[in-house]
Protein backbone atom coordinates (compact mmCIF):
# COMPACT_ATOMS: atom_id res chain seq x y z
CA UNK A 1 0.00 0.00 0.00
CA UNK A 2 3.03 2.47 0.72
CA UNK A 3 4.38 1.89 -2.08
CA UNK A 4 1.44 2.72 -4.38
CA UNK A 5 1.10 5.67 -2.51
CA UNK A 6 4.45 6.84 -3.20
CA UNK A 7 4.01 6.30 -6.83
CA UNK A 8 0.95 8.14 -6.64
CA UNK A 9 2.62 11.13 -5.25
CA UNK A 10 5.48 11.30 -7.47
CA UNK A 11 2.96 11.40 -10.42
CA UNK A 12 0.81 14.14 -9.30
CA UNK A 13 4.21 16.02 -8.35
CA UNK A 14 5.48 14.98 -12.26
CA UNK A 15 1.95 15.95 -13.82
CA UNK A 16 2.05 19.69 -11.26
CA UNK A 17 5.48 20.05 -12.92
CA UNK A 18 4.18 19.39 -16.80
CA UNK A 19 1.42 22.04 -16.20
CA UNK A 20 2.98 24.54 -14.82
CA UNK A 21 6.06 24.46 -17.75
CA UNK A 22 3.23 24.55 -20.23
CA UNK A 23 1.55 27.62 -18.50
CA UNK A 24 4.98 29.02 -18.37
CA UNK A 25 5.64 28.24 -22.14
CA UNK A 26 2.40 30.04 -22.67
CA UNK A 27 3.09 33.32 -20.86
CA UNK A 28 6.39 33.28 -22.73
CA UNK A 29 4.84 32.86 -26.31
CA UNK A 30 1.50 35.41 -25.50
CA UNK A 31 4.72 38.06 -23.85
CA UNK A 32 6.07 37.31 -27.35
CA UNK A 33 3.29 37.56 -29.62
CA UNK A 34 3.28 41.05 -28.27
CA UNK A 35 6.22 42.45 -28.29
CA UNK A 36 7.11 40.64 -31.49
CA UNK A 37 3.70 41.94 -33.20
CA UNK A 38 5.39 44.15 -35.71
CA UNK A 39 8.50 42.38 -36.51
CA UNK A 40 9.14 40.01 -39.45
CA UNK A 41 8.25 36.64 -39.24
CA UNK A 42 11.72 35.17 -38.70
CA UNK A 43 12.37 37.40 -35.66
CA UNK A 44 8.92 35.88 -34.51
CA UNK A 45 9.88 32.04 -35.32
CA UNK A 46 13.69 32.97 -33.56
CA UNK A 47 11.67 33.91 -30.47
CA UNK A 48 9.40 31.07 -30.78
CA UNK A 49 11.92 28.45 -31.01
CA UNK A 50 13.86 29.97 -28.27
CA UNK A 51 10.61 29.09 -26.01
CA UNK A 52 9.76 26.01 -27.22
CA UNK A 53 12.43 24.19 -27.84
CA UNK A 54 13.39 25.29 -24.24
CA UNK A 55 10.79 24.06 -22.67
CA UNK A 56 10.56 20.71 -24.51
CA UNK A 57 14.46 19.84 -23.23
CA UNK A 58 13.27 21.09 -19.56
CA UNK A 59 9.89 18.47 -19.99
CA UNK A 60 12.67 15.77 -21.26
CA UNK A 61 14.79 16.53 -18.64
CA UNK A 62 18.09 17.51 -21.27
CA UNK A 63 17.47 14.77 -23.42
CA UNK A 64 15.51 16.87 -26.64
CA UNK A 65 17.19 17.14 -29.28
CA UNK A 66 16.62 19.79 -32.04
CA UNK A 67 15.09 17.93 -35.59
CA UNK A 68 18.03 16.91 -37.66
CA UNK A 69 16.36 19.27 -40.52
CA UNK A 70 15.84 21.86 -38.76
CA UNK A 71 18.36 24.11 -40.74
CA UNK A 72 16.86 23.28 -44.10
CA UNK A 73 13.53 24.65 -43.23
CA UNK A 74 12.08 27.69 -44.74
CA UNK A 75 10.66 30.36 -42.25
CA UNK A 76 7.33 29.41 -42.88
CA UNK A 77 7.75 25.78 -42.06
CA UNK A 78 9.38 26.27 -39.12
CA UNK A 79 6.55 28.16 -38.07
CA UNK A 80 4.19 25.85 -39.00
CA UNK A 81 6.26 23.00 -36.83
CA UNK A 82 6.43 25.21 -33.90
CA UNK A 83 2.59 25.74 -34.23
CA UNK A 84 1.80 22.14 -33.85
CA UNK A 85 4.17 21.74 -31.35
CA UNK A 86 2.36 23.92 -29.06
CA UNK A 87 -0.86 23.28 -30.01
CA UNK A 88 -0.36 19.53 -29.26
CA UNK A 89 0.76 20.59 -26.25
CA UNK A 90 -1.73 23.61 -24.78
CA UNK A 91 -5.00 22.58 -26.34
Amino acid sequence: MGFDKEIDDQLQIAEREFKTTIKLMNFFLNIGKIVNDNKPLETKVEYKQRIVFSTMDRLLNGQWKIPSDWDDLSCEEKNHRLNQTIKSVID
